[in-house]
């Protein structure tokens, strides 16, 4: 596995323990270090709100300037990724559990990831584009089991 160093740690403040925040911490960086073209890993609850992230080390500044300069969290690419799959859990009876959403525009991939029973934690991840996120995503999912 490949190791890289990476920028500083965003956490906003929500109730969260630290043996979850750790538990988080330590899943993003799996994450990144998954794939090269990980550009970002990251953990946001219901309400849309960054928990917990990392970018890749060569990331200059984020391609979503919203997510870290709006006080309005509804504003944030986590939110949209959220309720993205908020909207789709309806047909869940019907056609079977969410396992992943992608949403690719031309200089980004994002993937959100489902993480708990409760949807509670979602894990939003951004790739470089292009890029062939079908052989990306059966890595994140084999990290989260």
């Amino acid at each position: 596995m490949r190791r890289m160093f990476y920028i500083p740690l965003m956490i906003q403040t929500v109730s969260m323990g630290q043996d979850e925040r750790e538990f988080l911490l330590k899943l993003c960086e799996s994450i990144l270090n998954a794939d090269k073209t990980v550009r970002f890993s990251g953990v946001v609850d219901s309400d849309g709100k960054l928990l917990i992230g990392r970018y890749r080390a060569d990331i200059a500044s984020p391609l979503i300037k919203a997510n870290f300069e709006s006080q309005d969290p509804k504003a944030t690419s986590f939110y949209s990724a959220y309720q993205a799959l908020a909207i789709n859990k309806k047909f869940e009876p019907d056609l079977g559990q969410i396992r992943f959403q992608v949403t690719e525009f031309d200089r980004v991939t994002l993937v959100s990831i489902p993480l708990t029973a409760q949807n509670d934690r979602f894990l939003c991840i951004s790739l470089d584009a292009p890029t062939f996120h079908e052989k990306v995503i059966p890595k994140i999912l084999d990290i989260l089991g």
